[in-house]
């Protein structure tokens, strides 16, 4: 107890710092709570529409697909989901911004009407490090997530004198949505010091940066992340997650630190069964703030809905699992599926909870979701069959 006070202490004091540098403030503790406390417990998913190999062809003008948007979305809200987790990516603001931010403005529509709010994720260091605008590869076969793409790409990452040609992205799409109550907060940053080297095959791509290099550069982006939306001010609460090794409160790196000083509302990652769960949350809880699970569920890690999801809500645990629908993503496939060779559906799936056509990939997983969600009136928009 006195090892977790004193990092309290220290990231308090961080925190303080970082606000005054930034030119803001985060938002206090009384605050972030009666904020999470007005709202209903948040439920939902790590949303791309199975059309969409990444988040570049989800944007993208020749392959935004707002039909499958809209269809997927209504499964989703079957089940009582009520909100995504949904990842841009700054290369479509580059490359068109106002009609990057239509596209946003339509998916929003959609998810509205749904009854579905928004965490959208500005960046994310996860998978292939040199993303690139245009047509985008297809999936290699078996493989999850084969053509995800890092944001900012490693070109701009690794060079701290770049770091800056990302505000404006960062500030133009937080003061456009600032005030939207269909975003429900923002996540800044996903896992930001996640190290692909060795990740991939043998003949996939390139490798990331070392992992010493990727810390010390993320954190340096991350800080400039959180002051530049600091500066912007928004209605919403910002975050930025903790995952991997679960040591945060014992042994937080510089990336640990500055997003559990920084963050209105407290998220964090999580693909190990109950138990680790439970303790995660234990350790969080001592921070004092509402806390997000961002993302959960990998089933032949123990990570169920069954075993997990009773768990958030009993805590009111804001539950985002990993993947909506089956799709050009692969997530159905396990992490080792870039070293390991599969020629067939796995079985269990890893991630994910509807096949392409809408029916789920485990009736008694779409039963307890609907159970613990409240959702008791009768399916109707979820089973509708899709003609390919």
């Amino acid at each position: 107890m006195k090892t977790t006070n004193h990092l309290i202490c220290l990231l308090s004091a961080l925190c303080t710092l970082a606000a005054t540098a930034a030119g803001g403030e985060r938002w206090p503790a009384q605050k972030a709570q009666e904020w999470y406390d007005s709202i209903p417990w948040p439920v939902g998913a790590n949303f791309v529409p199975s059309t969409a190999i990444n988040q570049l062809e989800m944007w993208q003008e020749d392959t935004f697909d707002p039909e499958t948007v809209d269809r997927e979305l209504g499964w989703a809200k079957s089940l009582g989901m009520n909100t995504m987790r949904v990842f841009l990516h700054n290369i479509p603001w580059q490359e068109d911004a106002e009609g990057f931010c239509t596209r946003i403005d339509r998916y929003l529509e959609i998810a509205n009407q749904h009854g579905i709010r928004t965490m959208f994720v500005l960046f994310d260091s996860v998978w292939n490090p040199y993303p690139k605008p245009g047509k985008q590869p297809a999936p290699r076969p078996h493989v999850h997530n084969s053509g995800w793409v890092q944001s900012p790409g490693r070109n701009i990452l690794e060079d701290p004198a770049r770091h800056d040609e990302l505000k404006p992205y960062v500030t133009a799409i937080l003061t456009r949505y600032k005030d939207d109550r269909r975003v429900l907060c923002w996540d800044l940053f996903n896992e930001p010091d996640n190290c692909d080297v060795e990740k991939f095959g043998p003949d996939s791509f390139a490798p990331d940066l070392s992992p010493e290099l990727k810390l010390k550069r993320a954190a340096e982006l991350l800080e400039k992340v959180f002051a530049w939306a600091r500066e912007v001010d928004p209605s919403q609460p910002l975050t930025a997650g903790v995952w991997g090794n679960p040591v945060w409160l014992e042994k937080p790196d510089r990336v640990d630190a500055i997003c559990l000083a920084q963050s209105d509302l407290i998220s964090f990652h999580t693909y190990d069964g109950p138990a680790a769960a439970e303790k995660m949350i234990a350790g969080l809880k001592k921070l004092g703030r509402p806390i997000l699970c961002t993302e959960y569920m990998a089933r032949v890690n123990n990570s169920t809905f069954q075993g997990i999801l009773p768990i958030f809500k009993k805590h009111r645990i804001a539950a985002y699992n990993w993947g909506l629908v089956s799709g050009k993503t692969q997530t159905i496939y396990p992490w080792d599926s870039w070293r390991k060779k599969y020629t067939a559906e796995p079985d269990p799936w890893f991630h994910d909870i509807f096949r392409r056509d809408g029916t789920p990939y485990s009736q008694d997983e779409v039963n307890l979701i609907r159970r613990l969600t409240g959702k008791t009136e009768p399916i109707r928009e979820a089973l509708v069959p899709v003609v390919e």
